[in-house]
């Protein structure tokens, strides 16, 4: 498997996985495509409703998020390669990268809780949950 492949999933996994803070009006803790799913949503609904007010600021916030959250994981994975490129040597590193990404799927699945208030049942929801 290549460096770019392993790269690839590892960030996804990442998107998918790790919980980062909700700016602005606290108390969530989401995945990156989370905000990105959300995002898209009342996006949506600006376009048929009007931007303007509360729909517009959410928009705007969460979209941010989204993009500045995404970019955050992808130069922390490019570290982590840039660091495993140096420790392993070049052929080793997309295999690492992969477990990696796997690791970090298992571990959303098995120890994940997410924080949201944007959920329909309960404000504590598995990543199961989360995405359904």
């Amino acid at each position: 498997m290549s460096e770019t492949i392993g790269g690839r999933l590892l960030v996804g996994a990442a998107w998918l996985v790790l919980p980062f803070p909700l700016l602005g009006l606290g108390g969530s803790f989401v995945p990156v495509l989370r905000f990105a799913q959300l995002a898209t949503g009342l996006s949506a609904l600006g376009l048929t409703e009007g931007g303007e007010g509360m729909v517009g600021l959410l928009v705007g916030l969460l979209w941010a998020h989204a993009i500045g959250f995404g970019l955050l994981v992808w130069a922390g994975v490019a570290l982590v390669r840039r660091g495993l490129r140096s420790a392993l040597g070049s052929g080793r590193v997309g295999p690492v990268l992969a477990g990696l990404a796997l690791g970090v799927l298992l571990a959303g699945f098995v120890f994940g809780e997410y924080e949201t208030q944007f959920h329909h049942s309960t404000a504590h929801a598995t990543l199961a949950e989360l995405y359904r």
